[in-house]
């Protein structure tokens, strides 16, 4: 290349994308432990949400990219030779249990400085973290008391800011999750005796922050990495420059765009190389919180992917529905479904679907229901086979939930 970066179509740069995240055979593994630990590994951390009006992100985001996956299969990570932790990434998150190491710089933020979160009183931290040594793994109802301050954003009891701020600064971690509420317990009863505990200096922080971003992103610049983390990333251009040295990072810029250097990973190349066969699940029913299109500023600019989750929007004024799902096609996203599971009647209830979107440069769609899906495909809006499979997508999600039957509302 003599030096000169790559230059990418976006198809190409969409595909290296979504090659990283969904390379057909990536999570082959037959044995779902297995399979569940190497694609938590591979993408870094799956986000934690409390929203359920269909199968919860953590869950979701699983299964976006193995068809295969059930929600009980992460809870089996938490088991005997624990795979996973829960911790902050950019949320929430369940993450590797290999990268635990590189969240203390950010727990010994916190355990120094406080959490602007979760305030609380010495003499009730203290209390909480005797009980628990004394009895064992307690969650935030097994401290009763409602008396003292309440926390700045939920109206939670002091004992619960105390386990939160134990938490975030490492000395509690969540032991498991029995009814979705979190079960603390010592750190040093949970992780496992072998797990790596060395404080990263600032040059590993940084190159673990670009492997990182290789990893799971395949392609990105310089602001996709380390997204909404705040701790040790000053050595990130450093750590690019190391990384394209040893050859692990291949330069490269947008064919419309010169302004914005990108870095390509040369697994992802290579990956790309091999001529996998197309990938299967042409379709794919992605959470909003799935890591493909989890950072919106960059699926602005790779997909031309403009989509703000609206659960958080007061409904007058929504402009799609509460919990609208991306709807990949090839990796493209190309619409969204606003789906609820009914799981009294388990039924997986569609209020709304459309196919709207297209990669920038190609002209926008006109937004196309459901029922006029083939009718796209066969004007070329759509590749081929695309109605079939987002029929096969949308079964297969059913099931996922739990359910048995779809109801259209549209």
């Amino acid at each position: 290349m003599s030096g000169r970066p790559l230059v990418l179509t976006q198809p190409q740069e969409i595909r290296l994308a979504y090659t990283a995240r969904f390379a057909p055979g990536a999570h082959s593994d037959s044995d779902s432990r297995a399979r569940t630990a190497g694609q938590l590994q591979h993408i870094g951390h799956v986000q934690i949400d409390t929203i359920s009006v269909v199968e919860r992100a953590h869950h979701h985001v699983l299964w976006g990219g193995d068809r295969d996956y059930k929600p009980n299969y992460l809870a089996l990570l938490e088991g005997q030779e624990r795979q996973a932790f829960e911790y902050w990434s950019h949320a929430a998150s369940y993450l590797p249990i290999s990268d635990f190491r590189f969240c203390l710089p950010r727990m010994k933020r916190i355990a120094e400085s406080g959490h602007e979160w979760f305030p609380s009183e010495p003499r009730i931290v203290k209390t909480v973290l005797q009980r628990i040594r004394k009895e064992g793994p307690l969650r935030s109802k097994d401290f009763m008391s409602d008396s003292g301050p309440r926390g700045p954003w939920w109206d939670w009891k002091p004992a619960k800011a105390a386990l939160e701020y134990l938490f975030m600064s490492g000395t509690l971690l969540v032991a498991s999750r029995p009814g979705f509420q979190k079960l603390y317990d010592l750190a040093e009863r949970v992780l496992p005796a072998n797990t790596n505990q060395h404080f990263p200096n600032d040059d590993e922080m940084a190159d673990w922050y670009v492997e990182r971003a290789a990893q799971a992103l395949g392609v990105f610049a310089e602001a996709d990495i380390a997204y909404q983390r705040k701790d040790c990333r000053t050595g990130i251009k450093d750590a690019l420059a190391r990384a394209t040295e040893l050859g692990s990072l291949v330069q490269a810029r947008a064919e419309n765009d010169d302004s914005r250097p990108l870095w390509v990973s040369t697994e992802a190349l290579g990956i790309k190389a091999k001529q996998y066969p197309d990938d299967p699940r042409l379709v794919r029913v992605l959470s909003p919180f799935d890591n493909y299109i989890i950072d919106r500023k960059r699926s602005s600019r790779v997909f031309g992917f403009n989509y703000t989750i609206e659960c958080y929007v007061p409904q007058a004024k929504r402009k799609f529905g509460y919990f609208a799902l991306p709807i990949l096609c090839g990796g493209v996203p190309i619409g969204l479904i606003d789906c609820v599971a009914d799981r009294k009647s388990k039924t997986l209830i569609v209020k709304r679907a459309e196919f709207r979107f297209t990669p920038k440069g190609s002209g926008p769609l006109a937004a196309f229901g459901m029922k006029d899906l083939q009718k796209a495909e066969l004007k070329g809006a759509t590749p081929e086979g695309t109605s079939d499979a987002f029929k096969e997508e949308l079964l297969a999600f059913m099931e996922f939930n739990g359910c048995d039957s779809i109801k259209t509302e549209e």
